[in-house]
């Protein structure tokens, strides 16, 4: 769809005009924030690895794992994605055909047990529409963990500036129960 190939490109010219300052000081205050909205009891959490665009919340992860949470990252396989357990931030690595952040040794979980997605996007509504980077291997994950467990949350998060007013959607797209920027906090 042309509309979402021209969206990721606004947004994308938005994100580099962001200063290393700025993207480290929006970071620290949705890592602060997520802080606030996770469980204090120990539970299952699906993150990301960030590219240098996206909200770094590698220090969040650490805490996670230190405080004995299951922390999982998606690991792209040739049907879709699948989430792999971690233990430490050592066990991450760049995959160098996909350039995403994965599991070394991918160490499977029963997925069932997910109960938060902390999940990046190209753009965000404040109504939780996402628009991933073009694959789509988003959207038909979580559909497929709706389905495994409708319990589950989906936190996106962005920078202030990924936040639009609005976007193109088809039916394949997945929303996500919660905004979260830095100076934004949306239900969905």
């Amino acid at each position: 769809m042309q509309e979402k190939i021209e969206l990721r490109r606004a947004i994308k010219e938005r994100l580099t005009r962001m200063s290393e300052n700025d993207r480290r000081v929006e970071s620290q205050i949705i890592v602060r924030e997520l802080r606030k909205m996770l469980p204090e009891s120990m539970t299952t959490i699906a993150v990301y690895f960030p590219y240098l665009d996206e909200p770094d919340i590698q220090s969040l992860v650490a805490e996670l794992l230190e405080q004995k949470n299951v922390i999982c990252l998606p690991k792209a396989e040739m049907h879709g994605m699948t989430m792999h357990r971690i233990r430490s931030l050592d066990d991450v690595q760049k995959n160098p055909v996909t350039g995403i952040f994965e599991p070394i040794e991918p160490a499977p979980l029963d997925e069932t047990t997910i109960a938060i997605v902390i999940i990046p996007g190209r753009a965000f509504l404040r109504t939780g529409e996402r628009l991933g980077r073009g694959n789509g291997g988003y959207d038909r994950w979580i559909s497929d963990q709706r389905k495994r467990n409708p319990e589950t949350r989906f936190i996106g998060v962005c920078f202030d500036c990924q936040i639009v007013q609005e976007m193109p959607t088809e039916q394949h797209d997945e929303k996500v129960d919660v905004v979260l920027s830095a100076t934004e906090f949306k239900k969905a």
